[in-house]
């Protein structure tokens, strides 16, 4: 498709610069997705994303051209800027079909700190019945940080979740997060270092060393 070609070349950002007519006259596409992704790949080439950001947020409520999630997709490539969206974003995570919810929840994670006030939408989300719906909430969680505390007993219980995916991003999140609180997660950190799964051992090794760099596994 013309629109994943378009996707790839924003990543060369201003490196790219020769291919900006071509792109603005791409915005005349007869496709939606088309035009969606020129727009992004202008936004990321000339680096002024804070013009094109209204677009995206307009975009998230196209139920019938896009696929389900690709504006979000796209607001999470502004990374921080795109923090005007939380609540458009907030909002996503109450859609029925789980790609809008767990694209929302990227997103959310793709712009860190600024997304606090998503926070308590982030810690219901972490009880959707949607497995990647839940991971991408730990993982939205563990970018926002410190601010993030209020989930802490949350993603403690996301510690037991049946997916391993979740566990190891509640793990991660945990240790972003940090406070004492966290470290009432220690045993069960403790224990997930001899879990079967390699991935889920190391994401709690990592929370380990971040929450507590001296821990013998004694209490």
């Amino acid at each position: 498709m013309v629109w994943n070609a378009t996707r790839e070349l924003a990543r060369f950002e201003a490196e790219a610069v020769s291919a900006l007519p071509a792109l603005y006259a791409g915005l005349d596409s007869a496709d939606t997705a088309s035009r969606l992704w020129t727009r992004y790949a202008i936004a990321r080439i000339t680096g002024d994303l804070t013009t094109h950001l209204p677009y995206f947020i307009d975009a998230l409520n196209d139920r019938t051209t896009l696929f389900p999630g690709m504006a979000a997709a796209a607001l999470a490539g502004f990374g921080p800027v795109a923090a005007p969206a939380v609540p458009h974003l907030t909002e996503e995570l109450n859609q029925s079909d789980p790609e809008y919810r767990w694209s929302a929840a990227g997103a959310l994670a793709a712009i860190g700190p600024a997304a606090s006030a998503a926070v308590p939408a982030l810690i219901r989300a972490l009880d959707d019945l949607d497995e990647k719906v839940r991971w991408y909430a730990a993982w939205a969680l563990g970018e926002i940080g410190p601010a993030a505390a209020e989930a802490v007993p949350a993603l403690i219980v996301s510690l037991r979740d049946i997916d391993d995916d979740v566990r190891g991003y509640a793990a991660r999140a945990l240790g972003h997060i940090g406070g004492p609180q966290s470290r009432s997660a220690l045993p069960v950190l403790h224990a997930l270092q001899t879990d079967e799964n390699p991935n889920l051992q190391n994401a709690a090794a990592e929370a380990l060393a971040r929450l507590a760099p001296n821990f013998d596994g004694t209490y």
